[in-house]
């Protein structure tokens, strides 16, 4: 399937309902996974199949949690979205009890489907990590998302940073500011931004992404690895405008991430603004 059609539609983003068991300081969904009493995959599979006839061409990223919890289910989700959307996954990608080949041949029956998986990965050890060698084993685009927790005023930042990056040379490495401190404020400034200088002290800048109503990005070179510097707020409807769609982990949908989202009924969804 040609994966380059032009998105339409706000991003819908769908919680699995099995959780990481990690604990990462920055995560703002941890707390949606603390009662999973009414956790329902059926649901969550009804609520896709609406937003599919509502949005067929948009975005859909699959979050957690985590998604390569429970394989089996995570490729039935996958059989399950219907074509005409460009799929991504966040995970830390777990192994459990398969090895690093079983795990990448799995995966790549849907290189024709996944966009692109984002990959945890940081500075700091948060979630137990499977060998590098998996990433050589993807045939579809992957990328390393870092959330930068540490100080980026102190030298050890720097230092890890670097090591970070030359760890996953060659590889798309994605860096993300520490997103539960980002506000409107300040989810575009760069003068005041010691992360942005730190990155720009160690990498080449090349050009910035088009600015979106709640996040922003940069984009930097280094030893002939791209690497994006993210910035996005932990909210994404601004101004009555919704970025994206979240459907819960009991299929229920909201028009925002955590607290700052509403349920949405079908007339919602028809008289949306959305970007």
């Amino acid at each position: 399937m040609n994966k380059d059609f032009p998105k339409v539609g706000p991003t819908v983003t769908m919680f699995v309902p099995y959780d990481c068991n990690n604990a990462c300081p920055f995560c703002v969904n941890k707390k949606e996974y603390r009662d999973t009493s009414e956790f329902n995959l059926d649901r969550c599979y009804k609520a896709l199949d609406l937003m599919n006839r509502v949005f067929p061409h948009n975005d859909i990223v699959l979050t957690g949690g985590e998604p390569l919890a429970e394989l089996e289910a995570l490729q039935d989700i996958l059989d399950h979205i219907e074509p005409g959307h460009h799929i991504y996954i966040n995970t830390t990608l777990p192994l459990g009890d398969r090895s690093v080949e079983e795990v990448a041949e799995i995966l790549n029956r849907y290189e024709d489907r996944i966009s692109c998986i984002n990959v945890s990965r940081h500075l700091k050890h948060y979630v137990k990590e499977c060998p590098d060698e998996i990433f050589d084993l993807l045939k579809f685009r992957h990328r390393i998302n870092c959330v930068v927790f540490e100080d980026a005023k102190d030298p050890a930042t720097k230092e890890k940073l670097i090591a970070f990056l030359d760890r996953f040379k060659g590889h798309e490495i994605q860096l993300r500011a520490n997103y539960s401190y980002l506000t409107l404020e300040n989810v575009f400034d760069t003068e005041n931004d010691n992360l942005f200088k730190l990155i720009s002290e160690i990498c080449e800048y090349k050009y910035p992404l088009e600015h979106e109503r709640f996040r922003t990005g940069f984009v930097f070179e280094r030893e002939g690895s791209k690497i994006t510097y993210h910035k996005t707020l932990p909210f994404a409807k601004v101004d009555g405008v919704v970025g994206d769609i979240i459907i819960r982990q009991t299929g229920k949908i909201f028009d925002d991430w955590n607290e700052y989202g509403h349920e949405l009924n079908v007339n919602d969804l028809v008289e949306l603004k959305y970007e």
